[in-house]
């Protein structure tokens, strides 16, 4: 399972298009509204790096995965956000600037996270110690080019470009449609090797994608936050940057046996994200997407 050019090449552009539109939504204040409310951002990425790691551990002994794919699914837990799940986020009126913050930590914390995982994993279920070196360089250059300059160039357009925002509701459904064909097109290419992948780790991609939710949800009902920003850390948690893996599993490690579970996980997250916004939508239906501040 190789990244290949739809990941590597059409993935950010696509990406680069749902961050503009996004941009366009947001405000200078809901910026602030989150760093003057440091609940959301703290419990987000304590589940994205501590809990959700350790539900993969668990879920991978549970399902008593062949090692490769026990490592691949730690591997997994432990990569950044999908950069599509603050589009997600959009759609089911959660709190985008908490999205878009958790984002961009992700992109970072992974450079020290996901060798300590990876090598922790290699241990338990192979009995062996794995040496893996991301690039921070190159993290950080993907975040800035695909998330954080089209959003500020969406912000800017909304604040000095007025007439500019007619174009948003046809940006954000053209990105929209494009990641459809995009995933379509993954799902084409991979058509035959597809049942072995779902059939040797789907189930354990399935149980840690709806766990993860499960736990994220109800640890933000808990915390007291509002509405918005439970469906943005459950979304933040949920979805996972299978590209990541899949380019560190084949690309850094040379194995591609470990790219299997992220290759599963990354078309079920699709299908639970788009689940948890249409009970999201349903659930409280409002006109526009909440940016409210997230916390106490």
């Amino acid at each position: 399972m190789q990244a290949g050019v739809p990941i590597d090449v059409l993935l950010p552009i696509v990406i680069a298009m749902m961050m503009l539109a996004v941009g366009m939504g947001l405000r200078p204040a809901d910026f602030r509204a989150v760093a003057a409310a440091p609940l959301a951002v703290v419990l987000g990425l304590v589940g994205m790096f501590g809990v959700f790691p350790l539900l993969a551990f668990a879920v991978a002994a549970a399902f008593r995965l062949e090692p490769a794919l026990a490592i691949g699914l730690v591997l997994l837990a432990a990569s950044p956000s999908a950069s599509t799940s603050t589009m997600f986020t959009y759609l089911g009126r959660g709190d985008v600037a908490l999205s878009v913050a958790l984002t961009a930590v992700s992109k970072i914390v992974p450079v020290v996270t996901v060798p300590v995982y990876v090598s922790l994993a290699a241990q338990a279920f192979a009995g062996e110690r794995l040496e893996i070196e991301i690039s921070f360089a190159q993290t950080s250059e993907a975040i800035v080019a695909t998330i954080l300059l089209p959003t500020l160039a969406g912000m800017a357009l909304d604040r000095y470009v007025p007439a500019a925002r007619v174009w948003r509701p046809h940006v954000t459904r053209a990105s929209v449609l494009l990641l459809v064909v995009l995933i379509g097109v993954l799902v084409w290419r991979e058509r035959t090797a597809l049942p072995g992948m779902l059939a040797s780790s789907g189930p354990a991609a399935l149980a840690l994608c709806l766990l993860g939710m499960v736990c994220a949800f109800a640890a933000a009902a808990v915390a007291g936050l509002p509405r918005a920003a439970r469906a943005a850390i459950t979304i933040e948690l949920g979805m996972q940057s299978g590209g990541t893996s899949i380019a560190i599993a084949a690309g850094v490690l040379g194995a591609p046996a470990m790219a299997v579970p992220a290759a599963a996980y990354s078309l079920i997250m699709y299908v639970a994200a788009a689940a948890f916004v249409l009970l999201e939508r349903s659930a409280e239906p409002r006109t526009a997407p909440d940016v409210s501040p997230i916390g106490r």
